[in-house]
């Protein structure tokens, strides 16, 4: 079914909120389970779930338009001249800016040349990294 020449269902939606929803489990154990307990800080846990939101669905959207991985590099680098031109945050909350949009990067433009193994995996790992580190923060 088609309204004005766009379909108004298919696959890719079902695609898109099985990602969307994996994204966001895994920027909330990073935001809320990780930096949160250890910084204490408010004020950029908005920041993190919007940006994580903005990134995913711009790299999903634009995703049909084979514009991959010129498309992540581009954003990171925007992303690194906003850095610039904002007042200087702490290297560690900039790390968890940078995780943040490379998990929801990454979880965006995942093709079917990977497994959702593979991307779980990869989300995973990344998690369990930060683990040892926000343990190590809260232990010094």
């Amino acid at each position: 079914m088609e309204f004005l020449g766009i379909p108004l269902f298919d696959d890719d939606f079902i695609k898109l909120t099985f990602r969307f929803l994996l994204n966001l489990v895994f920027t909330t154990i990073i935001i809320r389970a990780l930096y949160y307990p250890v910084s204490r800080r408010k004020d950029y846990l908005f920041t993190y779930y919007m940006i994580s939101i903005i990134v995913f669905f711009l790299c999903f959207t634009l995703k049909k338009y084979e514009l991959d991985l010129g498309m992540a590099l581009g954003l990171f680098a925007i992303f690194g001249i906003l850095r610039y031109r904002t007042t200087p945050i702490d290297v560690k909350e900039m790390t968890y800016l940078f995780v943040v949009i490379g998990i929801s990067v990454m979880n965006a433009l995942s093709n079917k040349k990977m497994s959702y193994v593979e991307i779980l995996s990869a989300n995973s790992i990344i998690c369990l990294l930060y683990t040892s580190d926000a343990a190590d923060d809260l232990l010094c």
